[in-house]
């Protein structure tokens, strides 16, 4: 898959998720997709296949609400990985409080849809586990 198709599959994601449309976020996950998330759950958790992708949202909904969105600001290819930086926006669902945080996605894809997700709330920690620097990757226009 080229790094245009991988960037597009990532953008379609985050155009459903921005829309709250879970089930735009399902079209483009494999069945058996493994998403671990530190952000919809305390502590992190580990949702799998498209029943789990239901719970994370319904999860991210009730820890950030339902206005929650994701700006993408950049994405890499690192082999068959891709790693996004985004900004997560969203409101406190207990405190009402706005919150704008930095964060990483790495997202493998496979057969043109997602296969693996793994979301961090601080962006070192995904370069750490892939193993590379950022100033050894080529950026990639999330637009």
């Amino acid at each position: 898959m080229t790094a245009s198709a991988n960037t597009e599959v990532v953008r379609a994601f985050t155009r459903a998720f921005n829309a709250g449309d879970v089930e735009g976020v399902i079209a483009v996950c494999d069945p058996e997709v493994e998403f671990q998330s530190t952000f919809a759950a305390v502590g992190g958790a580990v949702y799998r296949g498209h029943d789990g992708i239901r719970q994370w949202h319904r999860d991210l909904e009730e820890t950030w609400g339902k206005e929650i969105r994701s700006d993408l600001e950049t994405l890499y290819e690192v082999g068959e990985r891709m790693l996004v930086f985004t900004v997560l926006h969203g409101r406190g669902e207990q405190s009402g409080a706005e919150v704008d945080l930095p964060a990483a996605m790495v997202i493998r894809l496979q057969n043109g849809v997602l296969h693996d997700f793994r979301g961090y709330s601080h962006r070192d920690d995904a370069l750490e586990d892939l193993g590379v620097a950022l100033d050894e990757l080529e950026p990639i226009s999330p637009h």
